[in-house]
């Protein structure tokens, strides 16, 4: 029987050829030079690789231990350097002040209860004009469960953009639609993906 690590390790195989995902390019884009990035539920590396090639420095946490390992099997030598990894959790992740926290698809499979604690402590690591890059969930998304206790974390629009009050949004778009997940499954999306600058 296929162990959790070898199923983590294919399912990263299958991304790992998938450009980075427009948030995180457009928000890396909007800084004058590079700085430190944060990849919080960092995967496989799909946004951390493009970003170190880009010349940031990037910590990448994410809670699988296969994640970790296609991360750094995947940096060349040259930018190893630049990368640092932790086996983390999304509740329990300690990451210090940074330019960029991205985040891509990973906040809302955080703990119902443990959200705003996390997303306060995003708020609280950027710096002034930093920025947050990544998706929330729709409350139509399938996987909100109207609400459930094992549904993911998900929003209104308006209660998504109340989250980023404390923000000036420079990308905000609301995506809806029927399709599939990365291991086939079909689900309907409703995601709103967010790149947003961090008031003074």
């Amino acid at each position: 029987m296929e162990d959790a690590d070898d199923k983590w390790a294919a399912y990263y195989a299958r991304l790992k050829d998938r450009p980075p995902r427009f948030t995180s390019v457009f928000a890396a884009r909007r800084f004058c030079m590079p700085g430190f990035a944060v990849d919080l539920g960092a995967g496989g590396g799909r946004d951390a690789l493009p970003l170190l090639t880009a010349g940031w420095r990037v910590l990448a946490i994410d809670r699988e231990p296969a994640a970790i390992a296609a991360i750094q099997n995947a940096v060349p030598n040259d930018l190893l350097t630049a990368l640092s990894v932790a086996q983390q959790n999304l509740e329990e992740a300690e990451w210090p002040e940074c330019d960029l926290l991205n985040s891509s698809f990973a906040l809302p499979l955080c703990k119902k209860i443990e959200f705003p604690h996390v997303w306060q402590k995003i708020i609280d690591r950027l710096g002034a004009g930093g920025r947050f890059s990544g998706q929330l969930y729709g409350d139509r998304d399938t996987w909100a469960k109207d609400g459930a206790e094992d549904g993911v974390v998900a929003f209104t629009r308006s209660a998504c953009l109340a989250q980023l009050n404390r923000f000036d949004i420079e990308f905000f778009e609301e995506e809806e639609h029927d399709g599939v997940t990365p291991r086939g499954k079909i689900k309907h999306w409703h995601i709103f993906h967010i790149v947003a600058r961090k008031r003074s």
